[in-house]
């Protein structure tokens, strides 16, 4: 009760929200949409990639202090290198988790939270690093007691972490509750509901489906973006040759014919499907 009533006073905290706009400024210069950011996102993975290299720094700092404190002589040199080996995989690290972080546009919770994550992942980082140092300088006791505290530091911003992935949702799949159906062509709507350029949101066996018809080609993709759960129905339909449906909320592009990922910060892709007609109606099935 105690970290989650501490969680939740950060959520409200508005007086952090100058600071948000202003380290997101920082990020949004240094890391422009664009396939840099793609690739920090995870788009090649198919899921995040923040999670996946924060076990990188964790791992070799729990490992150091694990070395620490069994009180071999002999483990000093090994315990310095995984150290000095985790505070250079912080870099990689921080700026996934900043790609991420900044690509969540008006939702102001979550970035409070991840802020403050950032900030206990930075003074941890330090004192890592001045850890480092003093076993650099012989100093092995002011080592691995200046690790000591940084584990403290590691464990208040893991724990932020999980609570922004799995309170907050942040990188998870907004889809992965939803089967890819129906198996079977089902009736959608109706032909003239679907226009040159519209975009119709339906329902088609408990599915959310977006309906667009472009260059009189009818397309049909899973309408709740993966990402962070946007309606897709009130964005753009871009391309010609190779239309994309463009997110309202952070901009994820996805194609209209398979509903794959062009552009982030969206990892996972919709659900496509096919579609036929049937005198006046359109039928989808999901594609296989």
């Amino acid at each position: 009760m105690f970290w989650s009533t501490v969680t939740g006073k950060l959520e409200r905290t508005t007086s952090l929200d100058p600071a948000v706009d202003a380290v997101t400024g920082v990020v949004d210069k240094a890391l422009p949409q664009g396939p840099v950011k793609d690739a920090l996102h995870g788009r090649w993975l198919g899921h995040q990639l923040h999670p996946l290299l924060v076990a990188l720094p964790i791992g070799m700092f729990s490992s150091a202090s694990l070395l620490d404190l069994s009180g071999d002589e002999g483990t000093r040199r090994a315990a310095r290198r995984l150290v000095g080996a985790g505070v250079l995989a912080v870099a990689p690290t921080a700026a996934s988790g900043l790609a991420d972080w900044s690509s969540l546009g008006a939702f102001r919770r979550p970035r409070r939270v991840g802020l403050v994550h950032a900030g206990a992942n930075v003074l941890t980082t330090l004192l890592y690093g001045a850890s480092w140092l003093a076993r650099a300088r012989g100093h092995h006791a002011r080592g691995r007691n200046l690790a000591l505290a940084g584990a403290m530091g590691l464990a208040v911003g893991g724990y932020l972490g999980g609570h922004l992935s799995y309170a907050e949702g942040v990188g998870v799949n907004r889809n992965a509750d939803r089967q890819p159906r129906p198996e079977e062509w089902t009736d959608a709507a109706a032909v003239a509901d679907v226009r040159e350029g519209g975009l119709l949101r339906t329902e088609v066996d408990g599915q959310p489906v977006l309906m667009t018809r472009h260059h009189g080609d009818v397309y049909a993709v899973g309408a709740t973006c993966s990402h962070y759960g946007g309606p897709l129905e009130q964005g753009e339909v871009e391309g010609s040759a190779d239309p994309c449906i463009v997110c309202p909320w952070h901009g994820s592009r996805f194609r209209l014919d398979d509903g794959s990922v062009v552009n982030g910060p969206a990892t996972v892709p919709q659900t496509a499907y096919e579609v036929r007609t049937v005198g006046e109606r359109l039928e989808v099935r999901a594609c296989t």
